[in-house]
């Protein structure tokens, strides 16, 4: 008759390892449709047992191996490493760490923390969850193409394991991503996607959902659609009315007045844009306030306020400079030299436009030197044509040295203007060509 081992053991501390043993053993248990005493027998009694599912006694090894080989499993699939749960306990701690960081703004830190963590990730479900949140840090960081290659990564590993709930988040950050790399019907189709797994609960969270639905707002504003932008905009003000975020709502106040600025809505734009300014001041993103405080006063010259819209563009470039943001600087300077001209005033926007040029060159930056010249040749135009034609060619072989011209048709077209002025025809039509396929290309 066998024996049946029934000394008493010492119980061992409760611990999450131990707890996690038995949790295991218990569900194989059940699996395999045995009782406790089943299990056991002949040589454990169904306390023994017990206690070790209930995570108060650990199991010698040859207790465990006889116990696994009785439920047709392997000792592994039973013990947790110790050094390996508080590996994972700590990769977790990181990620919520690289999340925060995102979201106070230090993108480039998180990043690095995230490169160290795909470097050690083990399985695939791991590293798309990383790939996912790198894709975000990237995104908020500016560097887009690589959160797109991040964020589409983690969608094939999300939609290959069956993760409906992670493939919807990562379609809402791979669609936002393509929105500022301009790629509209790109974004839109995973925007779409996220949208309507969302709408079937793969995804419960409000929050997701407003950030998609304002991205497609994004697609259509992109698109010069500018009613279908803000009707997608008033939609995620009012699903999102209680979401306390200043940097989402800035953001989305911000689209709301440009869209209404682009409809003709001049005060509204202005109520909008001062909204979203107030709320970039207040987490002290002088950058994000200094683009907004610039749209409002593009919206005030454009209700003939001249001296609120000189105002608002005068601490938008001390916003720009302060934060040395010279493209914006240079946006603005722009803007400022071409008011002038439309106002007549064609010394002040000559001096104004040589100042841009000069900033714009020390930038290094082509395209700013292009907008720069752009604005010195139109300034130049009415006194001057023989210059401006100059310098309009000269903004031209910058434009060449760019990735593509399709944000310089009307350079094109000015060049094109100045040349018939000037009596160069076949040059003009040449340019306007040039101007027309520029168009057609965005």
């Amino acid at each position: 008759m066998p024996i049946v081992r029934s000394r008493v053991r010492r119980p061992a501390p409760v611990s999450d390892t131990l707890q996690q043993l038995g949790a295991r053993i218990r569900q194989a248990r059940a699996d395999a449709g045995l009782s406790q005493a089943q299990l056991g027998a002949p040589h454990f009694t169904r306390a023994y047992v017990s206690a070790i599912e209930l995570g108060k006694v650990r199991p010698a090894m040859k207790s465990l191996e006889f116990l696994a080989d009785k439920l047709g499993k392997s000792v592994s699939f039973f013990v947790q490493d110790e050094e390996a749960d508080r590996r994972r306990k700590e990769r977790t701690s990181q990620l919520s760490r690289a999340n925060q960081l995102v979201a106070e703004g230090k993108a480039r830190e998180a990043i690095e923390q995230l490169e160290l963590l795909l470097a050690n990730a083990t399985t695939s479900s791991e590293r798309a969850d990383l790939q996912r949140v790198h894709g975000r840090a990237l995104r908020e960081a500016g560097m887009n193409g690589l959160a797109v290659a991040a964020l589409s990564e983690a969608v094939r590993v999300f939609r290959a394991l069956g993760n409906r709930e992670q493939l919807a988040r990562a379609r809402g950050e791979l669609g936002a991503c393509l929105v500022q790399l301009m790629s509209y019907s790109e974004a839109e189709a995973e925007l779409e996607q996220a949208l309507v797994a969302i709408s079937k609960g793969d995804l419960t969270d409000p929050v997701a959902k407003v950030h998609v639905v304002y991205n497609l707002g994004l697609c259509a504003f992109g698109r010069g659609d500018f009613k279908t932008a803000l009707d997608r905009f008033q939609r995620a003000e009012r699903e999102g009315s209680d979401i306390g975020d200043p940097k989402w709502l800035g953001s989305l106040f911000a689209a709301m007045g440009m869209s209404r600025h682009e409809t003709g809505d001049y005060e509204s734009a202005v109520m909008y844009l001062r909204r979203s300014e107030t709320l970039f001041e207040s987490i002290n993103n002088r950058v994000r306030a200094a683009e907004i405080k610039f749209q409002t006063a593009l919206a005030l010259r454009a209700l003939g306020h001249k001296a609120k819209s000189s105002e608002a563009f005068a601490g938008a470039l001390a916003g720009a400079r302060a934060a040395d943001y010279k493209q914006l600087s240079v946006r603005i300077g722009t803007a400022l030299a071409l008011g002038m001209v439309e106002d007549g005033e064609h010394q002040e926007a000559v001096a104004q436009a040589e100042r841009v040029v000069d900033e714009a060159d020390r930038s290094g930056d082509y395209a700013l030197k292009v907008v720069a010249r752009f604005a010195l040749g139109r300034s130049l135009r009415a006194t001057d044509p023989k210059r401006a034609e100059q310098v309009l060619r000269e903004g031209v072989t910058f434009i060449d040295k760019l990735p593509t011209d399709s944000m310089f048709a009307e350079v094109y077209g000015e060049l094109s203007e100045v040349l018939a002025q000037n009596g160069v025809a076949e040059d003009a039509l040449a340019y306007s060509r040039r101007a027309y396929l520029a168009t057609r290309h965005a």
